[in-house]
Order: C-alpha cells, then structure tokens, then sequence
C-alpha cells in the first residue's frame, strides 16, 4: 500500500515538474518576445529621430550655402561650408557631417554632344574639353581609350535613337545582352549608371566613382548653346587637374594647387598664364568658361546621426542658385543598426582635431603645401 503511494508520489512530482518547466518555457518565451518588441520599438522611435535630426542639419547646411553665396563669388576649401559640421553630441548620440562640391569632380552628363561634328570638334584642336578631359580621366587609370567609350556614353545620355559615331551604342546592341538592358536616353541619374553603359566594366566603374558626379543637364534655351556645369578649379582634385590640363597635364595641375583658390575666373587666366608661360587671352582659350569655374551650384551634403541603437546616414544633393533659395534634388537614406561605444563621441571629435591639425601642418611646410586644405568630408573618410 505504502509502495503504491510512493510511486503516485513520485508521478505527481514528475507531472509538476513537467508543468513548472513547461510554464517557465512559455513564460520566458514571451519574455523573449516582449524584448524584441522593446527593442523593434526603441529602434525605430531612435531612427525617426535621428532621421529629424538629419533633416535639421541639412536644413542648417541649405542656409550656410546660402549665406556663402552671399557673401563670396567663389567657393573654394578655405570657406566655412568646407569645413566639417562640428560633431554636435546629443541626448544619447552624436551628429556629425560634411559637404562636398560636386562640382570638383568629373559630371558625367557633360558628355553631352548632338550631333557627330560637335563631339569631333571637342576632341579636336587645343581647346580643353569635357570629351578630352574624359579620355584623359579614362587614361590616368590605365583604362583602355577608344572612340567606342565615349560615343556609348553620349548614346546613352542623349535622347535620340541615331548613334553619334559608329562606335557608339543604341538600343539595337543593348537587346543582345542577357538579360537584355534598356537603354536611358535621358542623363544619368547616379555616376555608378556608367556600368550599365557598353564597354564599362564594373571594376574600372568602381575605381573612377571617387571622381565622377552626375549632375543634371541644363535645359537647351532657344538659340543659345547648352551651358553644362563647369569643373570647379578652386575644389578639382590632383587627378582630374591633371586630366583637364590636357597637354599641359603636371604643369597646369601644380600651377592650380599653387595659386587656389581663385576668388574670379580672370584672376585664374591670369596666374595661371604667367605660371605657364601664356597671356590671359591664351590661357582663356585654352580653358574657355564653360569648362572651367571658381564657383559651384551643386553641393553634397553628407550626414551621420548615431542615435541609440539606430545609425542613419544621409546623403542630399542641394542645387544652390543666386536667384532663388538652395533646394534639395535628391535624398538618400541609409539606416544600419548600430551599438554605440560610449567612447565614440571623444574618438571622432580626435579625428576631427587630427584632421585639422594635419592641414595647419601642411600649411606650414611649404608654399606648394600651404594649398593642400583637405576637404572636410576627406578628413572624417566620408
């Protein structure tokens, strides 16, 4: 009778057992659920709010453009808007940023031309063009150079169906691919467009991106010429100085560093002409003002706001117009979950201070170096 009793006891032992395992089970996985729903909801209120954040930067980076407008005809590293936006710590966070000027790289819709002639004519004679200007660009990266490359490219970008030279490309050979691409006729929208366009592969793409910008084509008014947005000296880089110098490559590129920046395009004919040994009148020739600029109309601002457990980056292009408020024609969003180390605010104020200190130190050194002002975005590895 006992021995029966204890067996009972030991089954309900067992079965209670069971049952506080199977509700600690349960109990725990809502638990478990409850914390991921926590956390899905702190995660998107902290990128909701650091995309705010975001958009109070850019609105504050729109009005700093404009004021430099104002206030100077050129634009140049050694201008405020060049300089890194200050970190800026905020409750459980940081925002941080920078603006670039696209119009120190290469646009890719400048490779513009209507008819055969007009793109014969810009690979011809001494005249610095953005045909000529694009080959050398092409040649600095040991990137093969024939007609086909740059007549696909203006296929691609103009509106019509007739190939602007018989090595160019139009929507016949874009068919035969697999699977079969469309071509744009219309400018590119983005510089990695260009890996879609015939003869491009992805890796030279990959290594010319740092140095292209695609900025849209200005509307053709009737009986003037298209004016496309001119390369701006005063920001270019070493490499594409040393492109749109042309024949003149390293002696036009170290007259540049030398004397920017330039506050009026005639005072670049002028410097520039004695460095090379040419009047202003040739040097302006040479390099005509649809080409070359000390200004800039298009901008990119680039904005990092860590926030919690969110990390946004922003990046807006802002057409900035002496007739009219800067406007933003493009946003781009990225959202990365991010783990913030609570020394993170200190080692990128570090880096920032470094960056500077890295430009006083290169002003010091010599009168070549005294014109290497690192663009902000370079410094913070935007």
């Amino acid at each position: 009778m006992l021995s029966n009793f204890s067996r009972q006891s030991g089954v309900a032992l067992v079965a209670a057992l069971l049952l506080m395992t199977s509700i600690m089970f349960i109990l725990g996985n809502i638990f478990y659920r409850h914390q991921i729903n926590i956390a899905q909801s702190t995660l998107s209120i902290h990128e909701d709010q650091a995309f705010l954040l975001a958009l109070s930067a850019e609105s504050w980076a729109r009005q700093l453009l404009q004021e430099d407008a104002a206030d100077s005809s050129a634009d140049h590293f050694q201008e405020l808007w060049a300089q890194a936006i200050p970190a800026m710590p905020v409750e459980g966070g940081i925002v941080n940023g920078c603006i670039s000027d696209l119009q120190g790289r290469f646009n890719v819709n400048s490779l513009y031309y209507r008819s055969p002639s007009e793109l014969k004519n810009a690979l011809a004679g001494n005249e610095a063009s953005f045909a000529k200007t694009w080959n050398n660009l092409l040649r600095q990266f040991d990137i093969a150079v024939y007609p086909g490359r740059i007549e696909a490219v203006v296929d691609w970008i103009d509106p019509n169906s007739s190939k602007v030279g018989p090595d160019g490309a139009e929507q016949e050979e874009y068919s035969g691919f697999y699977p079969p691409r469309t071509i744009a006729d219309a400018p590119m929208v983005e510089p990695n467009e260009l890996a879609s366009v015939l003869g491009y592969e992805v890796p030279e793409v990959q290594r010319l991106m740092p140095w292209l910008s695609a900025l849209p084509v200005p509307e053709l008014v009737a009986g003037q010429a298209r004016k496309f947005v001119a390369i701006n000296v005063n920001t270019a880089s070493e490499e594409l100085l040393l492109a749109l110098g042309d024949i003149y490559d390293m002696p036009f590129r170290d007259a540049v560093i030398a004397n920017r920046p330039f506050e009026e395009l005639n005072e670049f004919y002028k410097e520039i002409g004695f460095e090379l040994g040419l009047s202003p009148a040739e040097t302006q020739k040479l390099w005509p003002d649809d080409v070359v600029a000390v200004a800039t109309e298009f901008f990119e601002l680039y904005i990092e706001v860590t926030l919690g457990e969110a990390r946004i980056e922003v990046r807006s292009i802002i057409m900035r117009s002496s007739s009219a408020d800067s406007v933003i024609i493009s946003r781009e969003l990225n959202s990365v979950p991010a783990k913030m180390n609570k020394d993170s605010v200190s080692e990128l104020l570090e880096k920032l201070a470094a960056g500077n200190n890295t430009a006083s130190d290169k002003n010091s050194d010599s009168t070549f170096d005294d014109q290497q002002v690192l663009p902000a975005c370079t410094m913070i590895g935007a």
